[in-house]
């Protein structure tokens, strides 16, 4: 047989075993569920023996390997405990045997005579070996149970069989199956103990059957090791044994100890508890001889006392030392322990007997206290002459009976003395204490014995304890076990064992001892110390909870264990002992009894003093650092005998860190001193944070780090070694590390998030990329990382995701590396510097991406770690931009060439690659499949769709095929429509039943109901989010996504979308609840706080449910260790816990239906613009914004939490009205349902539970206010429409306007508040609510809105608003001298200020109330004042780049409200006399500076802003103060006569660019980027007449800036015809006043750019005007408009109807100027020539040689009259021509206005043409 060969039949033979060992499992669980017949049960039995019990295989040569043995061993003892399970043995130890039933049921093996006594026979013919002995002797005690039946009770079936086990009288033997004759019985049984029953037990215990840890370390193929069963069945062998046998002759007394304590001691403690609390309970019940091992070892106590502790430790329910640490709280097990242990208390507390051993110098001599007597019975015993204390301070009377025990070489004896074995063992502990380590003798203290009593040493008893350190360990280990985790027997045992006797209790004891090691060891005797040190670590560890207030002092007076700063003690030498040697018992106790403190310390937190709590903080910060930095930063180093050690090491201090970081309070990074001693737990969170965050070290990170890093060649390592004890004692390293190196990373995450992001900040180190995330990246320093990727080099972040792929961990680990994942990418996004990339670091990104990928879509795999991928996928998709790509689209993103990734194995190269998209793209699609099987996945998927739809622009080509399928959207549409339902009501009363069936119910009900809301939630926001992604910017239109179809069915229908909207603005909260639990709190358990129990993770990682927010567990622990005993506060913290449970899931609740209230805001935010053309769309949005205002406006809940849900249902309100806003909708609203509107907001606005005011004065996070004032404007703009129309009926009128003066009491209120604080200090924030509240002020105060404005006036009054805003104003710095830390300029909020005047000024009634208060004053006095005094301020002053300068806005409002006040004020003589006429002359450079620009100067768009203002204030000046032709007040006259001046040379400039339009191009200057695109795009042609300069289509925004030009060539024309009066003098017919008013204007033909106007000027002025009126009257431009989009914002938008009106007016003026400068002139004589010098009223030397204006002196000149008369001529005719082409439908009036200009112009060139015949004559 070849080498290949022999592999291969071996393999086959190994895999035969398997089989084998498969159909044994399969005949031993049938044999569980199902009794089998007696032929099967021989069959079984023949078949032991043929095949020796699996022993006996076909090639059996080719199984000598290890593994091979392996299973032969596993088939062996399961063959044999199979074989004794088909004989039932424990219905024949608990059941009397009824042979009849048996019979008649025909069940069971019992059931044939025939097959018992075949089975019989097979049992007599099996062979001679130990291993047949369990199946022996089991037989045996079978046919024991049959003999030993009364013969009238054996069936006649029976009879043969019966009279074969009972053949005669036999004799009294050691067995005690019966008193009748039992010869065949007994010869089974006793050829049973002959081939050594017990080694073949302790074959069975020691198996792979009885141990899990043993079946992984073995590699056994066994499918459930260390299952009850098994141990069931050997236990029932045992229990046979001593049925069978009295245990007094049974002569291996060792191995049946040994057999017994592997059975009950040893293994996982949730197998043992029920074994043990069975025996204590069934056992010794049934059977008093099942205890007799028990007794047998107590009678020999204390003599012989090691195996009585054995017993008694295997009793307890323990299960070990080993498995302490896995104890559970389950509440079953926790209680069958404490009834084992408390049997074992008890049955240890009351000992009938003591044993002695008599030394020889009592026996005898003067000394002798004891003495023999004859006995009748017993032939002698021994007995005490004087009374005796015993050693463990029982008094033994005198004449007491000694029974001896044995007489070989020394006398035992037992005294029938009743006495505590606990009192013994505590007696030796002291005496080891006082002997073993100090050298002395002790002698017991407390009151004085009777002179005549003796009192005996343990030595006096046969007990030498001097150096017996395994006894004492033994001892120590008994109370260990006993006490761990049993509080009250722990408190029963402590007060048993404190006596009133001076000497030193259980505690005292322990702790001395543990003293007195620490200080006496020495490296000779190091070893034994460490093992007596851990026995008394322990045994403190489990009195800790009992007695906190003994321990906690005494370790903090104990520098030998955790050292004290300059003495570290000697605990380090220990561990020096410990590391020699390669085993730590020691420091693994020293973990534990750390762990130990920790856990009380939290769970104590809220019952002892500060000075207490202060005293454990002291304590735990030196174990920390002791452990840090003696055994942390070291312990990867050591040698280890066993590598398990290791790795518990590890484990127990990873968890200790990390129970730190999850039950201790957050920290602030700020946090003062005083803060964190306030905290006595908070020292230990920063000491944490501290070593490994923000002041971490290579050596305190490499552990870490390192175990994670080679935890993958460790893992499989162990794995070929068939290790597999120690590699799952890795994995759980692995796990513990993992949740700290998360939860760390939580913590920084949590605090970076809101610490300064800037690197010059003052707490920058705190927001720094840390250490361990840095090792996590890069690796540790000088460890080798190799992996199979492309760069053979693994980093620690590339193992962890790994982890996901790599099975052999398993799912929890998998999870745990998942969530670690998502923390680091949360931690460095928002720590800097930024740019860590984790796709950079994996070694082979695109198959850790494809693991991902394919465990989302397996059904299979475990439901929390695919909601952990699919969070992780989230986050890399918020903060990881290469990797997202990766998982969205396939590909890896590397550099232009690209780096393709690899097809999948087995993927046809046509098939399409599979990604986190597509998956979700899947689970979107089986939604109705997932929505009630796995909310949370179902929830978790459209989460990461959301998110990729908020980086949507990064993924665009990705996303392109998915946004094209209407089937996506389509499944998306059903999420969204599908109903959630009512919420789950009644949660504290469902809760508070106390059911854990019922708490879970509706736990899974809040969970499930909330993650159907949440997914409802991003289902919306991804719709929102592709809307968004498709709208039309400025410059070019979108199609229509596909996204809208869905958007646009969610309005169609009014009552589906109502229900929609009543979903959104649900609210579940109960600030009810909330109150109750913090009074709960407050009155019965003060020192708790609710944030030092939240939840440590991140926000996407909580889980809804009763653990969502708070960890409701740990509650429940403080407050029950907190309550004690005290049944009251018992109950008040089962309450508060409950409370606590209610707390979370009403948090589920509210936060998930928030989310969703915030979706349907922001789908309504930008839906907006696609829903504007829907038909009936404002009537659906109306009705449902009107019942949510009306669900807003009866909100009585108040609360922090409902002030964010108010914010949110306002940001919703105010979404649904920004539509029906955009909507183009022609259906009117109902008057009815907008003041039913206006009432709710009213409520709103007025509202105590939530006051806006609040919200202004930043009294409420988060602030609302905006959102309502944005409200109250689109309500105030509704109802003024409304309030004109005429189909609105009275009383709603009134009712409207009613409300709107509530609302406006607040907005006045609001402004009030504004200024107010403004007085202090001028925020951006506080410009912006100004803002938004003049802009409300001015909708309000609309007169449609108010019968009378005398009301709000009066609040304004009353509120002093108007002064105080002009002292603002006045304080303002309206300049810019201000800067804030980023450089930029002060906020606008004096430019606010000024635009609520122009608002009040627009109003005769309030203007008058401005004008009363000093408006005009307060801009004198203004900071702005200078600049304009000295004519600086230019559209560029003080300006950023591309920015408008405040300052020149400023101004420009500045004439705006002067305007308005002149317009509604100027009649009275005073206000123009004295307060426009000073404005003038203050700000005289300045007004000047606007009216003299020319044509060589670059022109802004602000510049003509601030041209027209300045015009428009001298024409309201002049239209106020000159009428019915009467001259003006002097100062008024002044001013007028300057600006008539300047106007002249003005309105030239004006001419020449509008006649030139493509030099007004070159001219134009753009300020912002916005005009530099919009203008320059126009600019790039030449324009060819005015036709293409008011061409709206291609020059919207210079078609706007002509219009503008030319309303302000109109407002100079009227002003002028109103200063010279030229409108007066036209209907005038006297030509004495003809002759006494001088033209203006110079009567010339031609036209000179650098001169004032003239008559020929005018003329093209008009022509000009005349055209734009031509093509805005022709029928295909009068509906011309240019778009807003494209026209500067700063102009208002090209309308082909504004644009006629003010052609047609700006034609009427100049052409009437024009017509009456010249018959003007025509009236004076030809000689005359106008000029002269004077000095104006604005402060300005001029030096006009033609200023005749208002009776100015003229100086004549020579001229040539003929030419001059021929000029006139000329200009006449030319008006008259212009004139005729005027088009009588451009406006009212303009035909009789046209015919009379007509006639004027004829009739001068009449009298022209006379004048010239007669001059030529």
């Amino acid at each position: 047989m070849t080498a290949t060969n022999v592999k291969t039949a071996a393999r086959w033979a190994k895999q035969n075993l398997k089989e084998q060992l498969c159909l044994l499992e399969v005949i031993f669980w049938s044999a569980i569920s199902k009794t089998v017949n007696g032929s099967f049960v021989l069959q079984f039995f023949q078949a032991a023996r043929h095949l020796g019990l699996g022993r006996h295989q076909h090639l059996e040569e080719l199984l000598m390997d290890e593994e091979g043995g392996q299973l032969q061993d596993d088939i062996e003892v399961l063959f044999g405990v199979t074989a004794i399970q088909l004989l039932e043995l424990d219905k024949l130890l608990d059941e009397d045997l009824d042979l009849e039933v048996a019979i008649k049921r025909q069940r069971g093996f019992l059931a044939s005579p025939k097959d018992v006594a075949d089975i019989h026979t097979a049992v007599s013919q099996l062979p001679d070996e130990q291993r047949y002995a369990p199946l022996i002797l089991s037989w045996g005690y079978v046919v024991s149970k049959i003999a030993g039946l009364p013969r009238d009770e054996v069936p006649q079936e029976y009879e043969d069989f019966y009279g074969v086990l009972n053949p005669a009288p036999a004799r009294k033997t050691r067995f005690t199956v019966a008193d009748a004759t039992l010869g065949v019985a007994e010869s089974v049984l006793n050829r049973a103990f002959e081939l050594g029953i017990f080694g073949a037990l302790r074959r069975y215990t020691t198996s792979p059957l009885l141990s899990t840890a043993l079946a992984a370390a073995v590699a056994s193929k066994l499918t459930e090791p260390n299952n009850a069963q098994f141990r069931y069945i050997i236990k029932g062998v045992v229990m046979a044994i001593l049925d069978s046998v009295q245990v007094e002759y049974i002569t291996d007394y060792e191995n049946l100890v040994e057999v017994w304590a592997s059975v009950f001691g040893s293994g996982e403690m949730p197998i043992v508890v029920h074994l043990c609390a069975s025996f204590w309970t069934r056992d010794i019940v049934n059977s008093a001889q099942r205890r007799s091992l028990l007794d047998l070892s107590l009678s020999r106590f204390p003599v012989e006392i090691l195996p009585l502790l054995r017993l008694l430790r295997a009793m307890s329910g323990t299960g070990g030392l080993a498995e302490l640490d896995s104890i559970a709280d389950d509440d079953i097990q926790a209680a069958l322990r404490a009834s084992s242990a408390q049997h074992v208390y008890e049955y240890f507390s009351a000992l009938p007997t003591y044993a002695q051993v008599l030394p020889p110098h009592l026996l005898t001599g003067q000394d002798a206290i004891f003495d023999t007597r004859p006995h009748a019975s017993l032939g002698y015993y021994y007995t005490n002459i004087r009374p005796v204390r015993l050693p463990g301070g029982s008094i033994l009377p005198p004449s007491s009976v000694g029974r001896v025990i044995s007489n070989q070489g020394t006398v035992v004896v037992s005294w029938s003395q009743q006495h505590s074995g606990w009192d013994m063992l505590l007696d030796i502990l002291r005496t080891y204490q006082a002997r073993a380590f100090g050298g002395r003798s002790r002698r017991p203290m407390g009151a004085l014995l009777p002179s005549e009593t003796v009192l005996l040493e343990l030595e006096d008893v046969g007990l030498q304890v001097d150096n017996d350190e395994d006894l004492v360990a033994e001892i120590l280990d008994l109370f260990r076990c006993l006490l761990y985790k049993n509080l009250d027997l722990t408190s029963q045992v402590v007060a048993d064992l404190q006596k009133d006797d001076g000497e030193p209790d259980l505690i005292q004891v322990t702790l001395l001892i543990l003293k007195d090691a620490l200080v006496a060891s020495t490296v000779d005797r190091g070893q034994n110390s460490t093992r007596i040190v851990a026995s008394a670590l322990g045994v403190l560890t489990a009195l800790l909870p009992v007695v906190p207030g003994q321990i906690w002092p005494f370790l903090r007076s104990l520098p030998q264990l955790f050292g004290d700063g300059g003495q570290m003690g000697s605990t380090p030498l220990l561990l020096n002992v410990e590391r020699s040697s390669g085993s730590y018992g020691m420091t693994l106790a020293f973990l534990d009894l750390v762990g130990a403190l920790f856990d009380e310390a939290f769970r104590m937190v809220l019952t002892h003093n500060r000075t207490l709590q202060q005293m454990k903080t002291d304590v735990l910060l030196r174990a920390l650092n002791f452990i840090h930095s003696e055994i942390w930063e070291e312990h990867i180093t050591w040698r280890y005998v066993r590598v398990a050690d290791r790795f518990e090491i590890g484990r127990k201090i990873g968890n200790i860190y990390a129970e730190i970081l999850k039950l201790s309070p957050p920290i602030p990074t700020a946090a003062t001193t005083d803060e964190i001693a306030g905290n006595p737990l908070a020292p230990l969170t920063r000491f944490v944070l501290d070593t490994f965050v923000y002041k971490a070290t290579s050596s305190t990170i490499n552990p870490l780090v390192s175990s994670i890093s080679t935890v993958r060649q460790l893992h499989d390592a162990l794995q070929k070694a068939l290790r597999f004890v120690d590699a799952s004692n890795l994995d759980q390293l692995l796990e513990a590390n993992l949740l700290l190196t998360q939860l760390l990373l939580v913590r920084k995450h949590q605090s970076s998030a809101s610490a300064p992001s800037t690197p010059n900040s003052a707490e920058s180190q705190t927001v720094k990329i840390s250490l361990l995330e840095q090792t996590l990246f890069n690796g540790v320093r000088g460890l080798s990382h190799t992996g199979k990727g492309r760069g053979q080099r693994s980093e620690p972040v590339d193992v962890v995701a790994g982890l996901v792929q790599n099975r052999s961990f398993g799912p929890s680990i998998a999870t745990i590396a998942t969530h670690c994942l998502s923390a680091l990418c949360a931690s460095v996004s928002v720590s800097y510097p930024a740019g860590l990339s984790l796709v950079a670091h994996l070694s082979d990104p695109e198959a850790i991406a494809a693991a991902y990928i394919r465990l989302l879509s397996d059904p299979y795999e475990e439901i929390e770690l695919r909601k952990a991928v699919w969070d992780f996928i989230s986050i890399v998709v918020d903060t990881q931009p290469a990797l997202a790509a990766l998982f969205i689209s396939g590909k890896l993103k590397a550099s232009e060439k690209g780096v393709e990734i690899k097809t999948e194995p087995g993927r046809d190269d046509g098939e399409p690659q599979q990604t986190a998209l597509s998956v979700a793209c899947d689970v979107v699609a089986s939604s109705a499949a997932l929505w009630d099987v796995t909310p949370s996945l179902h929830n978790a998927a459209l989460t990461m769709l959301d998110l990729v739809w908020q980086h949507a622009l990064e993924h665009l080509d990705s996303l392109t095929k998915t946004r094209e399928d209407p089937q996506f959207w389509k499944n998306l549409a059903w999420i969204v429509s599908k109903e959630l339902g009512e919420p789950p009501a009644n949660v504290v009363t469902a809760i508070e039943q106390a059911f854990e069936e019922e708490h879970t119910k509706q736990s899974d009900l809040v969970a499930a109901y909330s993650h159907h809301s949440a997914s409802k939630a991003h289902a919306l926001h991804v719709l929102a989010m592709d809307l968004k992604l498709a709208s039309p910017d400025r410059f070019k239109a979108a199609a229509t996504p596909k996204s809208f179809d869905v958007v646009q069915k969610l309005f169609k229908d009014s009552q589906t979308f109502a229900n929609h909207m009543g979903e959104a603005t649900s609210c579940s909260f109960a600030p009810s609840l909330h109150a109750d639990l913090q009074r709960l709190i407050s009155d019965n358990f003060p020192t708790l706080t609710l944030d030092s129990v939240r939840v440590t993770s991140l926000p996407s990682q909580r889980t809804y449910g009763d653990h969502y927010l708070y960890q409701s567990d740990v509650v429940h622990n403080r407050l029950m260790k907190c309550a004690g005993s005290d049944e009251s506060l018992g109950y008040y913290a089962t309450l508060i816990f409950l409370h606590t449970c209610a707390v979370n899931l009403d948090w589920s609740l509210t936060d998930s239906e928030i989310l969703l209230t915030r979706s349907w805001e922001t789908i309504l935010q930008e839906a907006a613009t696609w829903l504007r053309t829907q038909p009936n769309i404002e009537t659906t949005i109306m009705a449902s914004a009107t019942r949510m205002a009306k669900v807003i406006a009866e909100e009585k809940r108040g609360g922090e939490t409902m002030q964010n849900v108010h914010a949110d249902r306002l940001a919703m309100l105010e979404g649904l009205l920004n539509v029906a806003w955009v909507s183009t909708s022609t259906a009117t609203s109902d008057p009815a349902q907008i003041a039913e509107l206006v009432r709710n907001v009213r409520y709103i606005a007025t509202s105590e539970s939530f006051s806006p005011l609040d919200s202004l004065r930043r009294r409420t996070q988060p602030t609302f206010h905006r959102t309502l004032l944005r409200i109250v404007y689109f309500c105030a703009h509704r109802a003024a429409v409304i309030c004109k129309a005429t189909s609105t009926k009275l009383e709603q009128r009134l009712a409207i306007s009613a409300d709107v003066s509530e609302v406006l009491g607040f907005v006045v209120d609001a402004m009030r508040s504004v200024f107010d604080l403004a007085h202090h200090a001028s925020t951006p924030e506080l410009s912006d609510d100004l803002k938004l509240l003049v802009a409300v002020f001015e909708k309000c105060t609309k007169p449609e809105l108010h019968s009378t404005p005398s009301t709000w006036l009066a609040r304004c009054q009353e509120v002093d608003l108007l002064r105080s805003s002009l002292e603002v104003l006045v304080r303002s710095d309206l300049v810019g001298r201000a800067h804030g830390k980023d450089g930029t300029h002060s906020t606008p909020f004096g430019q606010h200020i000024l635009y609520f005047h122009v608002v009040l000024a627009r109003l005769p009634a309030s203007a008058e109330r401005l004008a009363q208060e000093g408006v005009i004053s307060a801009y004198q006095k203004a900071d702005l004042a200078p600049h304009l005094q000295a004519g600086s301020v230019t559209p560029g002053s003080n300006a950023a780049p591309g920015e408008y300068s405040s300052l020149h806005r400023a101004w420009c409002t500045m004439l705006g409200v002067s305007t308005s006040l002149t317009q509604v004020l100027g009649t009275e003589g005073h206000f123009l006399s004295s307060e426009i006429v000073a404005f003038v002359q203050l700000f005289g450079a300045q007004l000047t500076r606007a009216l003299g620009w020319t044509i060589e100067e670059p022109l802004t768009l602000s510049l003509v802003e601030e041209i027209h203002r300045v015009v428009r204030l001298f024409q309201a000046t002049a239209a106020c103060s000159i009428t019915d032709g009467r001259n003006p007040e002097p100062g008024v006259g002044e001013i007028l006569g300057a600006f008539a001046e300047r106007s002249l040379l003005l309105l030239q400039q004006l001419n020449y660019v509008l006649s030139h339009p493509n030099h007004l191009v070159t001219l134009l200057e753009p300020v912002t980027l916005e005009e530099r695109m919009l203008l320059e795009k126009e600019g790039a042609n030449s324009i060819d007449g005015p036709v293409q300069m008011i061409d709206s289509a291609s020059r919207p925004s210079f078609a706007s800036l002509v219009q503008r030009l030319l309303t302000i060539v109109r407002d100079i024309a009227s002003t002028l015809l109103i200063i010279s009066k030229s409108d007066w003098l036209f209907c005038v017919r006297d030509d004495d006043l003809w002759r006494a008013s001088p033209p203006q204007v110079a009567a010339e033909t031609t036209v000179s750019a650098s001169g004032p106007v003239s008559i020929a000027s005018l003329r093209e002025l008009a022509t000009f005007a005349l055209d734009v009126l031509r093509h805005c009257l022709k029928p295909e431009n009068k509906a011309a408009r240019a778009k807003p989009e494209l026209v500067p914002t700063i102009l208002q938008p090209f309308d082909a109807g504004v644009a006629k009106v003010v052609a047609a007016q700006a034609i009427e003026q100049i052409l009437l100027f024009a017509c009456v400068q010249l018959r003007s002139a025509t009236y004076q004589p030809v000689t005359a020539q106008p000029g002269g010098s004077f000095k104006d009223s604005m402060g300005m030397d001029l030096d006009l040689e033609r200023s005749t204006m208002f009776g100015r002196s003229a100086i004549p000149a020579p001229i040539d009259s003929t030419r001059m008369m021929r000029n006139w001529r000329e200009l006449a005719f030319d008006l008259n021509l212009v004139a005729k082409e005027v088009p009588s439908e451009s406006g009212p009036g303009t035909k009789e206005f046209k015919d009379q200009l007509l006639r004027s112009t004829s009739r001068m060139v009449q009298e022209l043409e006379k004048k010239l015949k007669e001059g030529l004559r």
